[in-house]
């Protein structure tokens, strides 16, 4: 099908549809969006029948299911005018470029950043990647397991943006957003290990080693373990 249509989708966070322009798109009830979503989170890969009548219905559908569902694609074609939702072997599919949807344009930023050697490149990648997400809740029950992998996605292009921001030179620029994170992960070492770094690259190692000390606490209290290796290494580096 040919597109006609410019339209610009947005799923990390709560669903977003905007025209070329900004406007919005507005989606009735309850039902387009859970199918529009899932179709985007699967974008240019076929979903089959039975995941999306899942997702309209649950375990519960009714007995016209098959032409109900032909009946919501319709709908949503209308509402998406030109943007192909076609029948494929397999399911439905939607297809949209990568500039279109934020989910790819993350991935896409990912993936370029960890293509190339250069830090400092590497990191505007990330940051990039890191700068399509609106939120984390999808306000979508469907979702839940899709919102975990992703919210694990995430989590490893913000190490990956504070690596390279790290070789790159630019220490200060990452301590803020580390700072938020060692607070939603406390048991996460990776995290406090490079706010340690970061902070003792910016002179402030008393703050490096407190952040050591409070990852302490928290593995110790709450999962009795000690800090790994790479974490004790590193505060022993720098009290030395």
């Amino acid at each position: 099908m040919f597109k006609v249509a410019c339209l610009r989708f947005g799923v990390l966070g709560p669903l977003a549809v905007t025209t070329g322009e900004g406007a919005p798109v507005s989606l009735r009830g309850n039902r387009l969006p859970a199918l529009l979503s899932e179709l985007l989170f699967n974008a240019n890969r076929a979903v089959s029948i039975g995941r999306l009548v899942e997702v309209l219905w649950g375990d519960e559908p009714p007995k016209s299911y098959v032409s109900n569902l032909h009946t919501y694609i319709s709908r949503l074609r209308e509402r998406l005018d030109g943007v192909p939702i076609d029948l494929v072997p397999g399911g439905y599919r939607i297809g949209v470029d990568t500039e279109e949807l934020d989910l790819l344009v993350f991935r896409a930023e990912a993936q370029a950043g960890r293509e190339t050697a250069d830090p400092a490149t590497a990191a505007a990648h990330f940051r990039r990647a890191l700068d399509q997400w609106r939120g984390t809740d999808f306000h979508q029950p469907h979702l839940e397991l899709e919102a975990v992998r992703l919210e694990a996605e995430r989590i490893m292009v913000v190490e990956e943006w504070v690596d390279a921001s790290l070789a790159a030179g630019h220490a200060a620029a990452v301590i803020g957003e580390l700072e938020a994170f060692v607070r939603l992960y406390p048991l996460r070492e990776r995290f406090a290990a490079q706010l340690m770094e970061a902070l003792t690259r910016c002179g402030r190692r008393a703050e490096a080693l407190a952040v050591y000390q409070r990852t302490r606490r928290e593995l110790v209290d709450q999962l009795g373990i000690e800090p790994g290796p790479q974490l004790r290494a590193l505060q022993a580096r720098i009290l030395g």
